[in-house]
């Protein structure tokens, strides 16, 4: 009986401890994502001044119980200037590794929201039109 508790607390634990790990690689991307400003083809992307649209965060290994030291995080960004881009950054052992911007089209940012329909009908509100309307039309 005693191990099954000792195995309950343990699993309580490493659960906690996942929990944290997680909350911590969250706000070291969020640091990271505050001072970040990158300058492509004269259009400056800045973190600091641009709206969050889409975020992931994966840890690994993600198995159940067991606490992620290696994340990679995304997020779909929209600038003041009305240009969308993609924030990358991965964490490894439990250190920022690496960030960048890449810019994205229209396109892109649009299929990439296309799992979210009340994001996409807020940022791309002539899309859901078109599709309300092909889809009457059929």
């Amino acid at each position: 009986m005693e191990s099954i508790i000792i195995l309950f607390i343990c699993g309580l634990a490493l659960y906690q401890l996942s929990l944290r790990q997680d909350k911590m690689a969250e706000q070291m991307v969020a640091q990271s994502f505050n001072r970040f400003e990158r300058r492509y083809n004269n259009v400056t992307y800045s973190c600091l001044d641009a709206t969050v649209v889409k975020k992931q965060l994966h840890g690994f290994p993600s198995v159940p119980l067991v606490p992620s030291v290696n994340y990679t995080a995304r997020a779909l960004c929209l600038s003041d200037n009305n240009h969308w881009f993609w924030f990358d950054a991965s964490i490894r052992n439990m250190k920022l590794c690496s960030t960048s911007i890449t810019p994205v089209s229209l396109a892109e940012a649009s299929d990439a929201l296309s799992c979210d329909p009340e994001a996409l009908s807020q940022y791309f509100p002539k899309k859901k039109n078109t599709k309300a309307k092909a889809e009457t039309s059929t």
